[in-house]
């Protein structure tokens, strides 16, 4: 795995130079400055990937740099403008405690990747992995990694104008500067975010809501490491590495709307203003790594709205006051849910089904079994003894850990069992009615109450030893091996079973669903072979198409789904038939093929569904000739219409 250890560097300097900068200009430090940095470092990405497109220049490391570079000189100008030297940080006297548990936190989770993963290079045996792997291709190539043009990789006529590319073009970049293969980046991206960025945040979330103290950063690290489906499901499930970034980033963006309301603990060391800036310059990275990102805030950073309008409630002396509350409230609301509307993706695309009845859909979320089959019921019952706490302090910040449990399980049970079809697609359309994804979402929203479950329990314990006058060395030897111990019970307690699940979406065997050893072996040998100018027709049902992505070849379909001419058409259906029919030469020429790879009729979802006989079983065609083979594999020359 050591071969993942230079991207992942370069990944990381990558959130350092973008981000963090950022981040110590507008005033946070410390695991403030941590945790914005990925978020700031996204948005930097999709967006100036955006700008670079509107004016033609290629992406790279370069206009990123410009637009961090643009953004921190208005951050200066303006803190000197208006006298701001106000920083935000938790206690440093808890530094040491923080540091530790991100670092077991880390190495519980990097343990759990590189069990799943077997190999550095392994690539998710997916159907969007095809797009994924082939966009990063496209960008390295073309130079257009925005938004607004990363669909006409599939769809030149602009049928796709908008699909969110912040992952991609940062994937792109750490490309560019590692030199590192494709399958390297990705898995290095991976690792970063979920080893890095995702605890990060967990911390951040659960210290602002519910304090500083170990017990607290012990409790969220505990739970963030605890509960595969994330941040391990979106690498096994899809597969989503953006929905990945996007969750990851998710907790510092709640942190920042609770301080920005005036919620949670130090929040209000910055003025709202900085605050609103830092939630700002976090909203679009998250947006443009994934939408279902954006209304994962929105969906669990209600509770918070809901307190903030509740104080000011109470705290309003005047009718007129409480009038603009309730105004207030009801904008908000309806802005919700006109976002919701709008943000839902098209129809076709939100026919997910069921998976299970109501009953056992609530059992999965009270015993925390979400996407595989062993249930983490040590967070189960952290989550129930965290509602017992809520009930016993009742304070804002509490219930808002409680509301965001709430909200993420109500989310999950209405995408898993909820068969009123509408009110289904109207609360969970947004995530295309999808129950593993609102699994990850609900993993991600059960950290604070879970967290809250186990630390105040632990400081009651405390508590008790304290009055039995243990000495404070013996107390903190006994914490340290205490919080060691619960680490690995609740790590142990279900990552196994979900290691052994996700493994086989990674594993290049003769049963691999997207490529099988002996295809991944001729694939390495294609650009030995096919000319750097040279088109590669094939089904990338089947995992050929990849060719573009592994060996920097020309392919016709680089990915399923994607629009197809008339001439590709012809090509896909009749290029066997070549010998026969002059109207698949016209195609052929039109389109530049030269060679066809043949991975026979197995595709990735298994179902054959598919075919394209034109360019699979070609061994008795007299349109091609065998080049290469390895196994079932085999690479043709086309040597019809004239070009044999």
């Amino acid at each position: 795995m050591l071969e993942l250890l230079w991207p992942v560097l370069v990944a990381l300097a990558l959130f350092a130079v973008l981000g963090w900068t950022l981040a110590r200009l507008i005033g946070l430090r410390g695991l403030w400055a941590a945790a914005a940095a990925p978020a700031f470092s996204t948005t930097v990405a999709g967006v100036g990937s955006t700008v670079a497109g509107w004016i033609g220049m290629r992406w790279s490391v370069v206009p990123a740099l410009g637009v961090a570079v643009l953004i921190g000189v208005v951050i200066v100008i303006v803190r000197r403008v208006t006298g701001s030297r106000e920083v935000v940080r938790f206690p440093r006297r808890y530094r040491w405690w923080t540091l530790g548990v991100l670092a077991v936190t880390g190495l519980a989770i990097a343990l759990l990747i590189f069990r799943v993963l077997g190999t550095p290079d392994a690539i998710s045996q997916t159907f969007d992995n095809i797009f994924h792997l082939n966009a990063i291709r496209y960008i390295t190539e073309t130079g257009i990694a925005s938004s607004l043009q990363l669909g006409q990789m599939t769809s030149p006529s602009g049928g796709i104008p908008f699909y969110p590319a912040a992952w991609h073009a940062l994937a792109a970049i750490v490309m560019q500067l590692s030199g590192a293969s494709i399958p390297l980046v990705i898995n290095a991206m991976s690792f970063s975010v979920a080893v890095v960025v995702w605890p990060v945040g967990a911390l951040l979330l659960a210290r602002v809501l519910l304090g500083s103290a170990p017990s607290v950063m012990v409790g969220a690290g505990i739970v963030a490491a605890a509960v595969p489906a994330f941040p391990l499901l979106p690498m096994d499930f899809g597969v989503l590495y953006p929905y990945q970034l996007a969750l990851a980033l998710l907790p510092v963006t709640l942190a920042a709307t609770a301080s920005l309301l005036g919620i949670g603990h130090h929040a209000k060391r910055l003025p709202a203003g900085w605050w609103a800036l830092v939630l700002i310059g976090a909203l679009p990275g998250l947006t443009l790594a994934h939408p279902g990102g954006f209304v994962g805030w929105l969906a669990l950073s209600a509770p918070m709205f809901v307190v903030f309008g509740v104080r000011h409630w109470r705290a309003s002396t005047s009718r007129s006051r409480r009038i603009a509350v309730i105004v207030a409230a009801l904008v908000y609301v309806a802005a919700g849910m006109l976002l919701l509307r709008a943000l839902r993706p098209p129809l076709a695309t939100r026919q997910w089904p069921t998976e299970s009845g109501m009953g056992e859909a609530i059992w999965q979320v009270l015993t925390v079994t979400l996407f595989y089959p062993a249930g983490a019921w040590l967070v189960g019952i952290s989550i129930l003894v965290g509602l017992y706490w809520v009930v016993r302090e009742r304070s804002g910040e509490v219930m808002i850990a409680a509301g965001m449990w709430f909200i993420g399980a109500v989310l999950f049970v209405a995408a898993e069992a909820l068969t009123w079809g509408n009110l289904r697609d109207a609360l969970t359309g947004s995530w295309y009615n999808n129950w593993p994804r609102l699994a990850a979402l609900l993993a991600v929203a059960l950290v604070p109450l879970a967290a809250l479950g186990i630390a105040r329990t632990a400081d009651a314990v405390t508590a008790v030893v304290r009055r039995r006058r243990v000495p404070a060395a013996k107390r903190l030897t006994l914490a340290i091996a205490a919080s060691v111990i619960a680490f690995l019970v609740f790590h142990i307690q279900v990552t196994p079973q979900a290691e052994d699940w996700a493994n086989n979406v990674y594993g290049a065997d003769e049963d691999s669903y997207l490529l099988t050893a002996d295809e991944t072996a001729l694939l390495e040998r294609v650009d030995e072979i096919v000319p750097q100018d040279a088109v590669i027709a094939g089904s990338a049902y089947t995992g050929a198409s990849l060719a573009y992505a592994l060996a920097d070849r020309q392919v016709l379909m680089p990915h399923a789904l994607m629009d197809i001419s008339p001439d590709l058409e012809l090509i896909n259906e009749h290029l066997a038939d070549a010998v026969d029919m002059p109207e698949v030469c016209a195609a052929i020429d039109a389109l530049g093929v030269d060679y066809v790879l043949d991975f026979g009729a197995d595709e990735v979802h298994e179902d054959d569904e598919n075919p394209l006989p034109g360019v699979q079983e070609l061994q008795d065609s007299p349109a091609v000739q065998l080049v290469d083979s390895e196994g079932d594999a085999r690479l043709y020359k086309v040597i019809a219409c004239g070009r044999g």
